[in-house]
């Protein structure tokens, strides 16, 4: 905690009147306090609060970028809010995470890992509206085995009849 507190001053005394104008890559407090928050949620998923983690990811993704650390956060807060289902592969608010991240960070690793995952989705995705499709053809095909099944018994009953008639 002791060297944190020093890191913190050491960066402030050094960034001096930097810290009031705006930089593209964010100044060196708020990426400090944003890669603080990304620690954190690390610490968080570790003892298992998952909420608390998603929170404190949220909490780095809604502040100002801080390239090399809000990239990171868009991708593990997009794994940490897929929730995947029979419906849908991946929660719309993934979805449009890992859009962001494409969007905003393009460059990024995170980026590369988000388009197989993206890639993933859209297979998951394809694949549920085969099942589906696949489904509606195998009621269809029931159904029409059963007709099939009924019509054969059908066809048995007057085979008997005639046979009966013909004795």
């Amino acid at each position: 905690m002791k060297k944190q507190a020093a890191l913190f001053i050491v960066i402030s005394l050094c960034s001096g009147c930097a810290i009031t104008g705006k930089s593209p890559q964010g100044n060196l407090v708020q990426r400090y306090a944003a890669s603080r928050q990304l620690e954190q949620a690390d610490e968080m998923l570790e003892k298992g609060d998952k909420a608390g983690a998603v929170k404190a990811l949220h909490a780095v993704v809604s502040a100002p970028a801080a390239p090399g650390v809000t990239d990171q956060a868009l991708f593990r807060l997009a794994l940490l809010t897929l929730k995947p289902g029979l419906e849908r592969p991946a929660s719309a608010q993934a979805q449009q995470l890992l859009k962001r991240l494409a969007r905003e960070y393009p460059k990024s690793p995170w980026t590369a890992q988000a388009d197989h995952l993206n890639d993933l989705i859209e297979v998951a995705d394809d694949l549920r509206r085969q099942n589906k499709s696949l489904k509606g053809n195998n009621q269809s095909l029931t159904k029409e085995v059963n007709d099939l099944n009924k019509n054969l018994e059908r066809l048995k009953q007057l085979d008997q009849e005639l046979e009966k008639s013909a004795r």
